[in-house]
């Protein structure tokens, strides 16, 4: 009888199949686990950068209240909160919101700060950021308007940005993925708020900056006499303009189809094609009740109020202050903050001996809808500071009339009136008009700025990452 020795494999491709699936499984587990992190690490750097994004958008709010300030005043500042300030200090984590509406740009005792409920984004996705948000304060930090070259105040932002995010927006719980993620920047909630994210914050010191020019023109200039101008002056649209060989101790640009004619003495350079922007300024939006009325005429005086709370005035018709008359705008304390607004419907009108005064303290606003007619004499900015006055001539067709012997000393933003500079007198400080004529021995000199007649400009942007709270692994802080 003859035996079989031959083995039967039985269980054996069991056994292979299980081993294939196990070591399968592992592999999908591993790539699971890889892909789960690398989504989670996009997800963080998104968000990173969202609440940069948010950040800038702050910045960007904090600009436009600057800038839209001298066209529709408190308004500029709406959903904005004054805040008491002790030395250049600014909160690190977001305050509490506060019942003081900012009405102006900050004092020199206090903040504005812009809440995050006021600035925040959301998002549909159910995956990465729910939302942004964004918190922001605006302050002087210690500068000091005379330290600027034409008495212009400086501004310090700091913007806090945040993307919330619903759930788990780590790659891990382990320390070392938490110091990693410390020294770039990525600790999450490292500036306050409610939900897991990621801050980040970026401080700017923000310089005003003229247009660049001293008399800014939609079109011509024409000279004549023994006029003059200091400064710098920019036309759009040059046709027609003739300086008949007086001093321009400047650069003039220009652009258009011709050139200006007899430009001998033009002192700096003269460069085309040029170009700039012009905003028409348009009347304030005042809500009723927040102005006071005032009959057209000569209301004798106007008082002012303080940085926190100024005044508004609104002049149904012409003011006209005749001669042998006085309109005093008075100051409301030995401060410098001292604001007043003032809207005349109509024409503003100095005539004969009669002048309007304006007290050293006070800071004034106009906004004229009419011609506008001064003299030197008949306008007396006591501050001697350009940027103390701001007059804005809305609408077009209109003339600004400067003539006399005295100084005037003022900021004009009229893009649609045609200009005249007349007489034996000066004006110091800027012009936006639609044309100029600048006769006589009437002299032009550049200063000031401020108001309507300038943006901001980053003179320092930076991104705090500094966290004094937080140690690496060694138990070292870590301080940027």
């Amino acid at each position: 009888m003859k035996t079989s020795s031959q083995i039967q494999p039985k269980g054996s491709v069991l056994l292979v199949a299980l081993l294939t699936i196990a070591i399968l499984a592992v592999i999908c587990a591993t790539s699971l686990q890889i892909t789960s992190q690398n989504t989670s690490t996009g997800m963080q750097t998104a968000s990173w950068q969202q609440a940069l994004t948010g950040t800038e958008s702050g910045v960007d709010a904090a600009i436009r209240a600057l800038n839209e300030n001298g066209v529709s005043g408190a308004n500029a500042w709406t959903n904005w909160i004054s805040v008491s300030q002790s030395g250049t200090s600014v909160p690190t984590t977001e305050p509490s919101a506060s019942p003081s509406p900012a009405t102006g740009p900050p004092d020199s005792t206090h903040y504005n700060y812009l809440p995050s409920s006021k600035l925040t984004t959301s998002f549909s996705n159910n995956e990465g950021a729910t939302s942004v948000s964004t918190w922001v304060t605006i302050d002087r930090a210690g500068m000091l308007a005379s330290q600027d070259t034409y008495g212009n105040q400086w501004y310090r932002v700091r913007a806090t940005g945040q993307a919330n995010v619903s759930g788990p927006a780590r790659v891990s719980n382990n320390r070392l993925d938490s110091d990693l993620r410390n020294t770039i920047a990525l600790k999450f909630n490292r500036k306050g708020g409610n939900n897991l994210g990621p801050t980040r914050t970026v401080e700017v010191i923000l310089a005003p900056a003229s247009n660049g020019t001293g008399i800014l023109l939609k079109n011509w200039l024409v000279m004549s006499g023994g006029g003059t101008i200091h400064g710098d002056v920019g036309m759009l649209n040059s046709s027609g303009s003739d300086l008949h060989s007086t001093y321009l101790y400047g650069n003039l640009f220009y652009s258009g189809t011709t050139a200006p004619k007899n430009t001998t003495d033009v002192q700096g350079n003269i460069v085309t094609p040029y170009s700039a922007t012009i905003t028409a300024p348009t009347d304030p939006t005042w809500a009723s009740g927040t102005y006071t009325s005032v009959s057209a005429g000569n209301p004798g005086t106007l008082a002012a109020g303080n940085g926190s709370n100024p005044t508004y005035y609104k002049v149904s018709g012409d003011l006209t202050v005749s001669g042998g008359n006085t309109l005093l705008i008075q100051k409301h304390d030995n401060s410098s903050g001292n604001k007043i607004y003032i809207w005349v419907t109509g024409k503003l009108t100095t005539s004969g001996s009669g002048y309007i005064q304006q007290d050293s303290n006070v800071q004034v606003t106009w906004y004229v809808d009419g011609d506008i007619t001064v003299s030197g004499d008949s306008y007396q900015n006591t501050s001697g500071r350009a940027s103390y006055l701001t007059i804005n001539g809305i609408g077009t067709n209109n003339k600004f009339t400067d003539s006399g012997s005295g100084t005037f000393t003022g900021t004009v933003n009229a893009p649609g009136y045609d200009a005249t500079v007349s007489g034996s007198g000066a004006y110091t400080g800027s012009l936006i008009a639609n044309d100029l004529t600048v006769s006589g021995g009437a002299s032009f000199n550049q200063s000031g700025g401020g108001g309507s007649l300038g943006n901001y400009a980053f003179a320092s942007w930076f991104e705090d990452n500094s966290d004094p709270t937080h140690k690496d692994v060694n138990g070292y802080y870590i301080i940027y």
